[in-house]
């Protein structure tokens, strides 16, 4: 816990960033290796709305599950889950989304450009495997992320407003974490048609993956052209591939959590009271929250 507290505090971040300085070269190096084709945050949220094509995201933490089978905090290690990522593949309903930052950093945050270099420089190997496992052709898993890693905070506010065009006048389903509470107290959802909830495990959500599955289909059945986001970290990637044969199925990740950020007034992490926030420090001490319009949004409940 302490040495979780040490790595989390923004002064010691930004030290160890400024080390990683000395990767930039070799990540250059092994980027022009991989040869990646990678559409950046912006055409890879055209190609969404354009295609109605399901999209699972494979950050670092999907990344350690697969390479090392390594536990993330909130998601315990499992040879299952690590199995069902390792054989998730691309077809004509569904695309794998991995980080831009594989093929250049120019859009982000020094913090942001040095952890990747750091993290490519270090996996080059097991990402090299993974990419040759697949199309040349990924969407970008970090559209949904942009708030704090973006510079261009004018490109970041139009690119909110297009992301959320992508479920306007649709049947949302939204399958999140017990404190996730995705579009509750904002306005990401206002132009939704309707909104109905499968509420899972804020924490080891794979575990119940069966379970959150079988609910979701059961409501998806009822509605008419229904879109499904997704916030259930790993699991949540699994949950749209499985999906995506049945309707369009979107691993929405950290995008309510970062507009709050935005909200509250800020273009980085902060505590957030009333979301869980697995990458703050105490992000698991959530206040309760009595929103009558949520709660009838509530469809179902997996403990």
């Amino acid at each position: 816990m302490l040495l979780k507290k040490i790595l989390k505090n923004r002064v010691n971040q930004l030290f160890i960033r400024l080390i990683s300085l000395i990767f930039l070269i070799p990540y250059i190096f092994k980027v022009k290796k991989l040869k990646l084709n990678i559409l950046d945050a912006e055409n890879t949220i055209k190609f969404i709305q354009n295609n109605r094509i399901s999209i699972g995201r494979f950050g670092d933490g999907e990344f350690n599950i697969i390479f090392k089978n390594k536990s993330i905090g909130f998601q315990i290690k499992s040879s299952n889950l690590q199995n069902e990522l390792s054989n998730i593949k691309e077809n004509s309903n569904f695309k794998i989304a991995i980080p831009h930052a594989l093929e250049s950093t120019r859009d982000y945050k020094l913090l942001i450009k040095t952890f990747w270099w750091r993290y490519v420089v270090f996996n080059f190997s097991n990402l090299e495997m993974f990419c040759k496992s697949h199309d040349n052709f990924f969407l970008d898993t970090n559209f949904s992320r942009i708030i704090t890693e973006f510079k261009d905070k004018k490109e970041i506010n139009r690119l909110i407003g297009e992301t959320c065009k992508i479920w306007k006048d649709r049947n949302i389903v939204i399958v999140e974490g017990e404190y996730t509470r995705f579009g509750v107290g904002n306005d990401l959802l206002k132009e939704a048609n309707t909104v109905s909830r499968i509420i899972a495990p804020s924490q080891n959500a794979y575990s119940k993956i069966n379970e959150i599955y079988n609910e979701t289909i059961n409501i998806v059945r009822e509605l008419e052209d229904p879109l499904i986001l997704i916030s259930l970290g790993p699991a949540a990637t699994c949950l749209a591939y499985r999906f995506s044969s049945s309707c369009q199925a979107i691993d929405i990740g950290h995008f309510d959590l970062q507009y709050q950020y935005l909200q509250n007034g800020y273009y980085h992490k902060v505590k957030v009271d009333n979301r869980y926030d697995n990458e703050m420090i105490n992000g698991d001490k959530v206040k309760k929250i009595k929103d009558s319009i949520y709660l009838s949004e509530i469809k179902a409940i997996v403990k």
